[in-house]
């Protein structure tokens, strides 16, 4: 079978992001670098580290099938060099197959694990703003989707569960193995940890999204933070926009310290946070808010740069959500891009970021739980990827295994079949979801 057609039927998508099929980056041509993106770009996060870690020969097998598939020039492994001492199985599988994969070593900055970033690191060119990799011949996947990928095409599973790191203000942070659609409050439970008063967060501190203790895991969950509400990382996401917005007319000095370090002004694209903070302000030229559509959402300049405590990338995601209604898309002015003179020098020390967020004392490496978690529900929605939405093919009161097809993407569109998480009966169907509940507990 053509290894595009598994991999949708198998719902292989993006884990670390927004959820793009990965069957949809396959090209046969065009392809000189294959990256696989092993730098867990946000602190406290652990799940590529472990999967290389103690699956090293899956991610390598699953990046040479698709640098073969793809006829690539050339294949890498990104990790942190501060983290080399976990990767020496990685390194000796690699050796002794003959694979032809090279490992970067990157260095301990943030946001290194910016799939734009982590390309130019690589092999010096620049993707062009609101560009994808391919532009400049590569293609980049994070670590557990190639670790899916691998699953798919050697041994016909589909993705059912995900990795995910429990962390945060907690005594014991874990990285644990959980189906997909399990309740974030089992999860916190299974490890008796306090949240009812805390603020719990879906992804990394920076860039996740806070979350009830009601929703579930999906195949792009990173992790599950637990935070006290007064912590800088919670309120920053709990700020109403209309206070962001008020303080960003009024406070923004100028100083241009949010621009001088955002990482994709430094690749040499035309956004200037500063100058969108100002225009914001006095209603200037309209083509500097339309610069915040190629925002990353890193975050640098709310964390870390800004001396007033503004919040410049809260307003370019208001600022995208205006644009987006009005249709709105942004437009390069260039072809062709190159970094600026001084981006070494500008680059931000992860360590430094720890301390400026106040999350050093958290960051520790988390006891790795070697056997899945085990729940009696799941709720497994039908659209956990970009593109079109799975129709359900299960009616309530089907019997269902681990594995099966509860609905499918039709063969023309975008998209990823859904499979079950655990075994037992549909209890409910709807265009959003499928519910199953363990057959022993109905």
């Amino acid at each position: 079978m053509e290894v595009t057609k598994i991999l949708k039927e198998k719902g292989v998508v993006g884990a670390g992001g927004a959820g793009f099929p990965t069957y949809a980056k396959l090209k046969k041509e065009g392809i000189l670098s294959y990256i696989v993106n092993g730098i867990e770009c946000e602190p406290l996060l652990w799940v590529t580290k472990e999967i290389l870690k103690r699956f090293p020969e899956k991610v390598a097998m699953g990046l040479a099938a698709l640098k073969n598939y793809t006829n690539s020039k050339e294949a890498f492994i990104a990790v942190k060099s501060k983290y080399k001492h976990l990767f020496g199985n990685l390194e000796e599988f690699i050796q002794s197959e003959n694979l032809d994969i090279r490992i970067f070593y990157a260095g301990d900055f943030y946001p290194a694990g910016d799939e734009q970033i982590l390309v130019y690191e690589i092999t010096g060119k620049v993707v062009p703003p609101g560009g994808i990799p391919l532009m400049v011949g590569a293609v980049v996947n994070n670590v557990e989707t190639v670790y899916n990928v691998y699953n798919a095409l050697f041994e016909g599973k589909p993705v059912t569960e995900k990795f995910i790191t429990v962390s945060g203000d907690i005594e014991k942070p874990v990285t644990v193995k959980v189906p997909i659609g399990m309740k974030i409050s089992s999860i916190l439970e299974q490890f008796e940890i306090e949240y009812e008063k805390k603020v719990i967060i879906d992804g990394g501190p920076i860039m996740g999204k806070i979350i009830s203790k009601d929703d579930v895991i999906t195949k792009t969950s990173g992790g599950i933070l637990v935070f006290e509400k007064k912590h800088p990382v919670v309120s920053k996401k709990m700020t109403p926009i209309e206070q962001i917005l008020r303080k960003a007319r009024t406070c923004c000095i100028q100083c241009r310290y949010c621009t001088d370090q955002c990482p994709r002004y430094l690749l040499g694209h035309e956004i200037e946070p500063h100058k969108i903070m100002i225009s914001l302000a006095f209603n200037l030229e309209e083509k500097f808010l339309k610069s915040a559509l190629i925002c990353s959402e890193c975050g640098v300049c709310e964390m870390y740069s800004c001396p007033q405590g503004l919040s410049p990338r809260r307003v370019n995601q208001y600022l995208k959500g205006l644009f987006a209604k009005k249709g709105v898309k942004y437009s390069a002015e260039k072809k062709e891009y190159s970094a600026r003179q001084n981006r070494d020098l500008r680059k931000i020390p992860t360590s430094r970021l720890l301390t400026r967020m106040s999350l050093d004392k958290y960051e520790k490496e988390p006891e790795f739980i070697d056997e899945k978690l085990k729940t009696d529900e799941v709720k497994i929605y039908t659209k956990q990827h970009i593109g079109a939405k799975a129709i359900p093919v299960v009616q309530r009161g089907d019997k269902v295994n681990e594995g099966d097809v509860l609905a499918k993407v039709e063969e023309n569109l975008l998209g990823a079949d859904i499979h079950a998480s655990i075994p037992g009966i549909v209890t409910d169907v709807t265009e959003d979801f499928v519910i199953i509940k363990r057959e022993e507990k109905l």
